[in-house]
């Protein structure tokens, strides 16, 4: 019987690695490394696995890989420039990038909330009492008030507010954004203030010295302290003070920890002054931290390094399959401490001792 040419024999080089660079979806690349011998060969002497994640992340230039191994660090600098001869260098990058393409493979079956906690919001109307910090919890009302984040009020309905984020480690994939509108029950009609649409940008710090977690939320943060990388389409909004869905085009991996929340319009104005203004009672942001597996470092430079922890890519890729994972890698308490400080101590306790599913 006559057996079917090779791919990667039937054509030239070049040809076959433009081909396999048409490849977009993680899975495909894993896959072609594992049809045959030839294959795997082929896709690791051509560095496919590093292409696709240097299109998927383009900051990759600027970043450079560490692998923890038992006889101690290997560094790989400047891996997205250099060119690699050496095969056992270039079984080493193609472990990398596997690995780092194989969070991107795997469908997110139960996306996890995380935000950490807010850097601050272009503007607030109320200082404490309207503070973006309430945007943290689920819950819109408690026994002595209402938790929600107020804009300041403007003339013209078109001008913007932006809310800045610190997601739960400096590198997460994304998926899904949802928003709750704040509606003012106290008022006639209760009117919800919503923003007309919305938009969503993530990035990183250009300075180590903005690299810093900062407690608490800072008034009209400096969004030129940041290199945004990723900007999703504009998504409508509706006059509803309902959980809205926002879910991007495709699960996009944020580099520096970095989300950015521009609510663009405003679509309520307040009858007794004649301002219009953006309130949000929740916000949350889908997806999963790749914490403990990668951790990110910035260097004076302004370089990246990403260090690989091989024990926890297991943790990892258990979460994004649903699976329990041991308690102990869990980044909640550094949310609690800043409700804590915070939130009024009776919303705090509602908020820690609830489900939070009770208010989605």
């Amino acid at each position: 019987m006559e057996v079917d040419p090779n791919l990667v024999d039937l054509f030239a080089n070049d040809v076959t690695s433009h081909i396999l660079g048409f490849l977009n979806d993680p899975v495909d690349v894993i896959r072609a490394g594992a049809v045959s011998q030839s294959w795997r060969h082929f896709v690791i002497a051509n560095g496919i696995c590093k292409k696709l994640w240097l299109k998927r992340v383009p900051i990759i230039t600027s970043i450079a890989c560490e692998v923890e191994q038992g006889d101690g660090i290997i560094k790989l600098l400047d891996i997205a420039s250099r060119n690699s001869v050496n095969w056992e260098t270039l079984e080493t990058e193609h472990r990398i990038f596997s690995s780092l393409l194989h969070p991107l493979a795997k469908q997110i079956i139960y996306p996890n909330d995380i935000l950490a906690f807010p850097i601050g919001a272009s503007s607030t109307d109320h200082g404490l009492a309207e503070n973006i910090i309430n945007t943290l919890t689920p819950i819109d009302r408690y026994p002595n008030g209402a938790s929600y984040w107020s804009s300041k009020g403007e003339v013209d309905p078109d001008v913007p507010e932006n809310i800045i984020y610190r997601l739960k480690s400096g590198v997460c994939i994304v998926t899904e954004v949802n928003i709750r509108p704040f509606e003012a029950f106290w008022e006639f009609g209760k009117p919800v203030y919503s923003a007309k649409s919305v938009r969503f940008r993530m990035g990183h710090p250009k300075s180590t010295q903005d690299m810093g977690m900062e407690v608490f939320p800072v008034d009209k943060p400096c969004v030129d302290k940041y290199e945004w990388t990723y900007t999703s389409p504009e998504f409508p909004m509706t006059q509803e003070a309902c959980l809205q869905q926002f879910k991007l085009p495709e699960p996009v991996i944020c580099i520096g920890g970095v989300f950015q929340v521009e609510l663009l319009g405003r679509a309520q104005m307040e009858e007794i002054n004649g301002l219009y203004y953006i309130c949000l009672g929740y916000v949350r942001v889908l997806g999963q931290s790749l914490d403990p597996a990668y951790n990110l470092e910035m260097y004076p430079s302004g370089e990246f390094g990403l260090r690989y922890y091989p024990h926890g890519l297991d943790y990892v890729l258990r979460s994004i399959s649903g699976e329990s994972v041991p308690s102990k890698y869990d980044s909640d308490d550094e949310t609690s401490a800043v409700m804590a400080a915070l939130l009024p101590a009776e919303m705090v306790e509602e908020v820690l001792i609830s489900d939070e599913d009770e208010w989605w």
